[in-house]
């Protein structure tokens, strides 16, 4: 299973500068999925896989960090319900960022109450890119 994000941005210039290091390693393009945006309602896991690679699945709090080769790719994404494609192109070293959501609307409480469940609908965001 893929390494749980424990980089930071500024750490850059220190793997740069550090021995053992080869160039190919500055020049690695990576992928963070992330289920830990305030809105998501914590329910229910998210499983997500970019394009014919390993599926991860997150729960709220989680976040993945995965090696990708520059280039196009599809970020597929779905919480059992709703699913979600997203086309992105990658250029070499460059991070990419995206948040998962799992959201309910007004009514979900209610119909929670009523019912015993409701539909979390899925977002996919690109948070930024680095």
């Amino acid at each position: 299973m893929p390494a749980i994000l424990t980089t930071r941005p500024s750490d850059a210039d220190e793997r740069r500068d550090a021995p053992g290091l080869d160039a190919a390693d500055d020049l690695r393009s990576t992928v963070c999925l992330s289920r830990r945006h305030p809105s998501d309602i914590g329910d229910r896991q998210v499983f997500a896989r970019i394009d014919d690679g390993p599926r991860v699945a997150l729960t709220f709090g989680q976040a993945v960090t995965l090696d990708v080769a520059p280039g196009r790719h599809v970020l597929f994404a779905h919480n059992t319900l709703f699913r979600k494609r997203v086309e992105f192109a990658l250029e070499a070293a460059e991070h990419l960022e995206f948040e998962l959501i799992n959201s309910g609307r007004w009514w979900t409480p209610g119909i929670v109450g009523l019912l015993g469940a409701a539909p979390l609908f899925l977002t996919v965001r690109q948070v930024r890119a680095i």
